[in-house]
């Protein structure tokens, strides 16, 4: 979890977001040529020498063979949707058409990456609801948790102030106040002195004290334990790869309806006019 999140800081992703669409517009481009069958051709084996090629220098695994599988199908589907598109009307603007088309690649692309997402994920999804969970905790806890430990003790403290101070203002604590018998003031005396006690300022003693058994590790299990338990995440094991993967599709849409609305027009426009001149 750490690594993905810290993933989209690097200049490596930002370049990614930029040059992504560039392929998808290419074909958008081709697709106003006459020929479709030359159009599929070269839309097909482009797709599958760029993957090939991306397998070699990179030497990513079966689920990017997947993704490739879906991003040329969505491709192939693209190149016949624009195609048609263009002929519906000659007259029609290239910016038109290019926002039809981007629209619908990004919607294809998301069903796409839904779809692998969930075929990578479902054979092992309790390992990875795990493994989700652990990534959580390290990162919102993560090595140094001193601080933690102290929030969590104040948390405690004010929990405990709040029901002692309950305790010792209803009626019939008061009532049991009265009564002289030397249990019954130890008691009394227990409880006043446990109320101006917690009310002092915690100290690093007292934290180091309460959790002194306690390391990073033994806590991070325990809370790992803690929300496996919660009758929700239950539920959420149980169904992982469906909603790790419409996480990430939601995500990816968000990215897809950016990239193409945006970046995408521009790079159609660019291409479609690179392709009129070499005529």
């Amino acid at each position: 979890m750490p690594s993905i999140v810290n993933t989209f800081f690097t200049l490596n992703f930002a370049l990614f977001l930029i040059l992504f669409p560039i392929t998808s517009c290419i074909i958008i481009a081709l697709s106003k040529e006459d020929n479709l069958s030359l159009d599929l051709l070269q839309v097909i084996f482009g797709i599958i020498i760029g993957f090939l090629l991306s397998l070699l220098i990179f030497g990513q695994g079966s689920g990017f063979l997947l993704f490739g599988l879906f991003y040329l199908i969505s491709h192939i589907v693209l190149e016949l949707l624009t195609y048609h598109k263009f002929k519906e009307k000659e007259s029609k603007k290239i910016f038109s058409v290019s926002n039809y088309s981007t629209s619908k690649i990004g919607l294809l692309l998301t069903l796409s990456l839904f779809i692998v997402i969930i075929l990578i994920i479902h054979p092992h999804q309790q390992e990875s609801a795990r493994s989700m969970e652990a990534g959580v905790v390290n990162m919102f806890v993560g090595d140094d948790i001193g601080n933690w430990l102290g929030t969590t003790y104040n948390i405690s403290k004010i929990s405990t102030k709040s029901s002692v101070d309950y305790i010792t203002s209803t009626p019939e604590y008061k009532k049991l106040s009265e009564v002289k018998d030397p249990k019954v003031e130890a008691f009394t005396d227990y409880m006043s002195t446990l109320s101006t006690e917690l009310a002092k300022p915690t100290t690093d003693k007292e934290i180091k004290d309460a959790y002194a058994n306690l390391d990073d590790k033994t806590l991070k299990n325990q809370l790992v334990n803690t929300i496996h338990s919660i009758p929700l995440m239950i539920v959420v094991e149980e169904y992982f790869a469906f909603v790790f993967a419409l996480l990430l599709a939601s995500l990816a849409q968000l990215y897809f309806v950016i990239a193409f609305s945006l970046l995408g027009l521009l790079y159609v426009y660019i291409f479609y006019n690179l392709f009129a001149i070499e005529k």
